[in-house]
C-alpha cells in the first residue's frame, strides 16, 4: 500500500513541480527559505506551500533511497513483503519521516493556527514512535496505519502530501 500511494503521489506531484512548486536546488534554498521564513510572519498559504513543496522533493528522494537500499540488498521493491517493507521502513522511510518533522518544527508557524499545526506535529511524532516501536504496522499496509491521524490532519489544513510516511 506505501508503493502504491508513493507511485500517485509521484505522478500527481510531477505536474506540480512543473507548475512551480519549489526548485530541486538542495539544502542551501531549503536553508534560505527557514532563514527567511523566520525573520518574517508566514500565511497559511506560505507555510502550505512551503511544506507541500518539501515534502514532494523529500519524497522523490526518499523514493530513490528505496529503491537503491532495494536493490543493493536484494529486496523486491515494488512487490515487497512485509518482512521487506519493515526493513526498508527501518532504513530509509523513518529517517525521512524525521527530517519532515525537524523541518516543520524549523518553521514560524502562521498566528492563530499554532494548535493546528502543533496537533499535526504530535500526529507525525506518534506514527513515528509507533512505527519504530511496531514495524510490522507500518509495513502490513493495513488500515488505520501509524499515519493515519497525520494524514487526516494534513489533508484538512492543506499540505497533504506531508501526511504520507
Amino acid at each position: 500500500m506505501l508503493l502504491a500511494v508513493l507511485a500517485i503521489a509521484a505522478t500527481a506531484l510531477a505536474s506540480l513541480s512543473l507548475a512551480g512548486c519549489g526548485d530541486s536546488s538542495g539544502a542551501e534554498t531549503q536553508s534560505q527559505e527557514q532563514g527567511e521564513a523566520a525573520k518574517q510572519g508566514m500565511t497559511k498559504k506560505e507555510f502550505v506551500h512551503r511544506t507541500q513543496a518539501q515534502c514532494h522533493r523529500g519524497y522523490l528522494k526518499q523514493e530513490a533511497a528505496m529503491e537503491r537500499y532495494a536493490n543493493k540488498h536484494g529486496l523486491d521493491f515494488g512487490g515487497a513483503n512485509t518482512r521487506e517493507r519493515e526493513e526498508i521502513n527501518n532504513a530509509v522511510v523513518l529517517t525521512y519521516v524525521r527530517k519532515r518533522i525537524a523541518y516543520w518544527k524549523s518553521l514560524p508557524r502562521p498566528e492563530g493556527d499554532e494548535k493546528e499545526i502543533g496537533k499535526i506535529i504530535k500526529a507525525m511524532e506518534k506514527g513515528l514512535k509507533i512505527s519504530e516501536k511496531e514495524p510490522n504496522r507500518l509495513a502490513s499496509g493495513e488500515d488505520p496505519e501509524p499515519f493515519t491521524t497525520n494524514r487526516h490532519l494534513t489533508a484538512a489544513y492543506g499540505p497533504w502530501l506531508c501526511g504520507q510516511a
